[in-house]
């Protein structure tokens, strides 16, 4: 383990799988303590953070529910102090031809992946101030620069916390609070595995500059980074992490 975080409090949504979980594990080997949250069971990544040394807890939180929210970031500051690293990875994604989504599957992939970051910072933002520092990280996606079919809804819920961040990230400057924004290419998670064909990642890394596929530790290394306070002077930015296939 590393002191790179040692001492901070940080928030990780969508923790319990994915590159959520990566992030969890990267954060709490740098020294963080780090609560999940997230509707999907996370005890099997706290166990695993656990065993390697590190400090993590599960709270279960629907992150469609702004009520859930606030409890959540109330209990994780109840429970060891107020957090003052917000990472966002959580999100609704699946692929679906636009004529064909349903209202019910519009709203919830806004609400999920861009609304909730609204009810998240007003939670821990009080916090930050106080501490007089803080993190605001969210995860995106390369699709808002390379496209997506039939990814119409989930594009713009990632498009539109990339405008959050360039909006927010020039009103709590002054308060020593950063936010900034990670856009992930084509990441081979153990979803993304099962959900598409071999052909698919093959075809994805052949047009990168970086021949081979990502992984969910090329994300959590950007991720620590951004959190640390190497990243002190950055912020209203997205990097994109996707091997060179945007080039943006």
């Amino acid at each position: 383990m590393t002191s790179r975080h040692s001492g901070r409090v940080a928030i990780v949504t969508g923790g319990s799988g994915g590159i959520g979980q990566a992030i969890v594990t990267r954060l709490a080997s740098d020294g963080a303590t780090v609560a999940i949250l997230d509707i999907a069971d996370g005890s099997a990544v706290v166990d695993d953070v656990r065993a390697r040394g590190g400090t993590a807890f599960w709270v279960r939180c629907d992150l469609s529910q702004q009520s859930d929210i606030k409890a959540a970031v109330a209990q994780v500051t109840e429970r060891v102090a107020a957090p003052t690293i917000l990472m966002h990875a959580a999100a609704v994604q699946f692929v679906k031809p636009f004529m064909e989504l349903t209202a019910r599957d519009w709203t919830l992939t806004q609400s999920v992946n861009q609304e909730s970051a609204f009810h998240l910072v007003q939670a821990v933002l009080p916090g930050m101030q106080q501490a007089s520092w803080g993190r605001v990280i969210l995860v995106v996606s390369s699709t808002f620069f390379v496209g997506g079919v039939g990814m119409t809804h989930y594009v713009t819920s990632k498009g539109g916390l990339i405008g959050f961040a360039h909006g927010l990230a020039g009103e709590i400057g002054s308060l020593g609070v950063t936010v900034n924004c990670v856009a992930p290419g084509l990441t081979k998670t153990v979803k993304a595995a099962a959900d598409l064909p071999d052909e698919f990642f093959r075809h994805i890394a052949s047009i990168q500059s970086i021949k081979r596929n990502g992984t969910p530790d090329d994300q959590a290394g950007v991720v620590s980074f951004l959190a640390s306070d190497d990243a002190a002077f950055m912020t209203g930015q997205t990097l994109v992490v996707d091997g060179g296939q945007a080039r943006t």
